[in-house]
């Protein structure tokens, strides 16, 4: 069968973007290491930017997460179809977007860490549609923020964005609530009660906004374009999606609602907190591939793997700036 310009990216699109990705990781590694930004901790425990591993196990672990994120969300999509489509869009737009960046591609580190979470938490909420009884969901994704604010403080938004998807999944009740809540405390009242912890060992995160800096933005310039990139998109089309998403099924629409939340709290966190920027980037680099794939689903659009190739292209050429700068 011949290709044409109304054919998908297929297989062999979503092939060609795990080599790009692949060769991203690769070469950045080798040939530009870059030093970690200041390092934010969690509440009580080294951040995942911070652990002392050995480097290239560090980073073959983090390359080996970064193809789980795109590899999970398709089983998720695959069990509860978001995203009706077979195009393997967002898979490939993932893979291209982590990768493109050297700060979240040279070892084990918050951002990869964050988003893969969320798409864990993602596949139990979408599981948990109008249960009776969403207890056990709640507990768990409670338990998923306790644990990680213990090593970075950038789970805790994730809070109130887990509230909104129980609230969007119809599982928002006092039970669920008081799971949610219990889960939440459940890692520290662990350690705390064990000894593994003290009081001594808790302190606060410093915050500083965005619009209150007064420092040099060269060095994160690049990244800084590629976030300014994905969230201009992001809100563009989930703008034009939610045109078609507010007249059909309502778990579709309530599951997509769950992929904007995520998106906009990433860029609001992004705002307000930018001393911790590097943690919110991939998992908002995760919510516009998705609403990206869904404007393949949702409109047709006449060329299809357009719509996958100028946003890969633009990230493709965000990573060739940050090798040469």
């Amino acid at each position: 069968m011949e290709w044409s310009l109304k054919t998908g990216i297929g297989k062999t699109g979503v092939v060609l973007a795990a080599l790009i990705a692949i060769a991203m990781c690769v070469l950045s590694f080798l040939f530009h290491p870059v030093d970690i930004a200041p390092i934010q901790y969690g509440l009580c425990l080294p951040s995942p930017d911070s652990w002392n591993f050995d480097p290239l196990w560090s980073w073959v672990v983090n390359t080996v997460l970064i193809g789980l994120i795109p590899l999970l969300t398709y089983l998720i999509n695959k069990s509860y179809n978001f995203i009706r489509t077979t195009e393997p869009v967002f898979q490939a737009l993932i893979l291209v977007m982590a990768a493109s960046s050297p700060w979240f591609t040279q070892s084990i580190n918050t951002s990869v860490l964050l988003c893969l979470a969320n798409v864990v938490c993602l596949g139990i909420i979408f599981g948990a549609y109008q249960a009776g009884n969403a207890t056990q969901h709640m507990f768990t994704l409670g338990v998923v923020v306790g644990i990680g604010s213990m090593f970075q403080y950038a789970f805790l938004p994730m809070a109130m964005v887990y509230m909104l998807w129980s609230l969007f999944m119809k599982v928002l009740r006092i039970k669920e609530t008081l799971a949610f809540i219990i889960g939440i405390l459940c890692p520290y009242w662990i350690t705390l009660g064990t000894g593994w912890l003290r009081l001594s060992d808790f302190h606060f995160p410093s915050i500083t906004p965005l619009f209150n800096l007064t420092g040099d933005f060269s060095e994160f310039f690049v990244l800084l374009a590629g976030i300014a990139l994905a969230a201009g998109i992001g809100f563009i089309i989930t703008l034009i999606n939610s045109i078609k998403l507010y007249a059909g099924n309502s778990m579709v629409n309530a599951m997509n609602l769950c992929i904007s939340t995520l998106g906009g709290a990433c860029v609001a966190c992004i705002i307000v907190d930018y001393d911790n920027i590097m943690a919110y980037v991939v998992s908002l680099y995760l919510a516009c591939a998705l609403q990206i794939g869904n404007i393949c689903a949702l409109w047709n659009p006449k060329m299809p793997w357009l719509i996958t190739a100028l946003p890969a292209a633009c990230y493709i050429g965000i990573f060739v700036c940050s090798m040469i700068f």
